[in-house]
């Protein structure tokens, strides 16, 4: 009765823990939605204008997205490991 009581306890106290932790998506929620409002407030027409973004040349820009594909393709898939349940 004693272990059962100490397991019970034992468990909530875990249960209980794991609500407190704080995460930092938590901490982040809603500033993805903030900026991008901003942005269209601060240029709604943007999505008219067709001229490129500034930063990197288009040779630039095609070599890292190919690098970035080619180290895609060649990573190694994960593969969930087999479990077995014997009924012994």
């Amino acid at each position: 009765m004693k272990t059962r009581i100490l397991v019970l306890a034992l468990g909530l106290s875990l249960v209980t823990s794991a609500c407190a932790l704080r995460s930092p998506v938590g901490e982040q929620w809603g500033h993805s939605t903030a900026a991008t409002k901003a942005a269209q407030v601060a240029d709604p027409n943007a999505p008219a204008n067709d001229d490129p973004a500034l930063g990197m040349d288009a040779k630039s820009g095609e070599a890292v997205a190919e690098r970035y594909y080619e180290g895609q393709r060649n990573q190694s898939t994960r593969q969930a490991p087999s479990i077995t349940i014997s009924g012994e």
